[in-house]
């Protein structure tokens, strides 16, 4: 999948001030959130098709690695 990265250096800290608008009533949901505050996108990476099964092979195997983790985690 397409993957967009901000027009912004401070990407995390936006994502926070949108979760705190949010939970303090600034807006009604995280996507209204997200609207009015989105900086804008300065690139989008899109994946190579020949590569499309090796990705999905190695997320597979990080599913299956997470899994491991919570359940020896319990």
């Amino acid at each position: 999948m397409p993957i967009k990265v901000c027009n912004t250096d401070q990407a995390c800290a936006l994502g926070a001030a949108m979760f705190a608008a949010t939970a303090a009533g600034a807006y009604a949901t995280v996507a209204d959130a997200q609207d009015a505050m989105n900086s804008g996108f300065a690139k989008e990476y899109f994946p190579e098709p020949d590569q499309v099964k090796i990705y999905d092979e190695v997320y597979q195997r990080y599913l299956k690695l997470g899994a491991y983790c919570e359940e020896v985690a319990k």
